[in-house]
């Protein structure tokens, strides 16, 4: 590990759900139907900046671009739950502005 990565792993150290994902993307596609899925539910809950890792690690992002190529469908978010955490608290501002005026 050089200077620099050592740097990084000190400002921000990966989480354990980040080194789960990376040792499955490392293997992949040589998965079980398990290990997919695990990696499937995995991939999902990380947040922006550890997908950012894994796609500024050269070797990762090329497996995470067959991944996706592969389970694109399944790994977009539903259409239904975006518009309900933007509709809900327009909703909300709305009537609490309904509410307050009168």
């Amino acid at each position: 590990m050089n200077n620099y990565e050592s740097q990084i792993e000190r400002w921000r150290p990966r989480s354990p759900t980040l080194q789960e994902v990376e040792k499955s993307l490392d293997r992949y596609p040589d998965l079980s139907e398990q290990e997919l899925a695990a990696l499937m539910r995995q991939f999902r809950g990380l947040s922006l900046v550890d997908k950012a890792v894994i796609m500024g690690d050269v070797q990762l992002s090329r497996k995470l671009a067959l991944f996706y190529r592969d389970h694109e469908p399944d790994l977009q978010a539903p259409v239904a739950g975006l518009v309900l955490y933007i509709l809900l608290p327009a909703a909300l501002a709305v009537a609490g502005v309904r509410l307050f005026l009168g």
